[in-house]
């Protein structure tokens, strides 16, 4: 029942900020913005609704460096030849904004780019909240910089890029702890061969498993 509330807490909160938003050529402004949304809804929901998130936590945060968020092309992963994890990524999906405060992430805003202007497409992602906490300080001390989210699809896992080093808690790993991402490549390549034999119609018919 807490899990139905939380969920349709969550639809109320994004429809109430979609309804405000606004698309815009100026991705600082969008981000902005929706930031100012999301408290506001925030303190609105809050006597109905737990999101585990304080309204001056977020308005008194700080927005982080946009993070590019990519899919992994499946395809092109069964057929990695060692050129680099950006050899399979599909184009840029959309930005994950991390709100931080004392260097801890507060929560996140996902911002799209459609046809020039950005809009608010995803909000309180406690994945990556959680995810962006665990890895090493020094990530969040140098604002992200150059960090990649990377999601495989079938796999269901998400890969945090940066400079030929991943993080995962793929399998037994974990998000604290950074590997090659050349290792962690070829290990993907072998499960998702696997997954291919396992499911392989339904994979090339496009009715991909996440």
């Amino acid at each position: 029942m807490k899990t139905l509330r939380t969920i349709i807490g969550m639809a109320l909160l994004f429809f109430m900020v979609q309804a405000v938003a606004q698309s815009n050529d100026n991705l600082e402004q969008t981000v902005e913005k929706g930031k100012s949304d999301l408290v506001e809804a925030l303190k609105q929901t809050g006597e109905q609704f737990d999101f585990g998130i304080d309204p001056e936590a977020v308005k008194n945060a700080r927005a982080a460096r946009p993070l590019a968020f990519h899919e992994v092309n499946f395809d092109q992963l069964l057929e990695y030849k060692q050129n680099g994890i950006a050899s399979v990524l599909k184009p840029e999906h959309k930005k994950i904004v991390p709100l931080m405060s004392n260097n801890t992430v507060v929560t996140t805003i996902s911002i799209s780019n459609k046809e020039g202007k950005y809009q608010v497409t995803d909000l309180i992602n406690h994945q990556y909240e959680n995810d962006l906490n665990q890895l090493p300080a020094e990530l969040r001390e140098n604002n992200f910089e150059n960090l990649k989210v990377v999601y495989v699809p079938n796999l269901n896992t998400t890969v945090y890029s940066i400079n030929g080093k991943s993080y995962t808690d793929y399998g037994d790993r974990t998000l604290r702890q950074g590997m090659d991402s050349e290792v962690l490549m070829q290990e993907l390549k072998v499960d998702a061969k696997k997954f291919q034999q396992a499911y392989g119609t339904p994979a090339k018919q496009g009715k991909l498993l996440n």
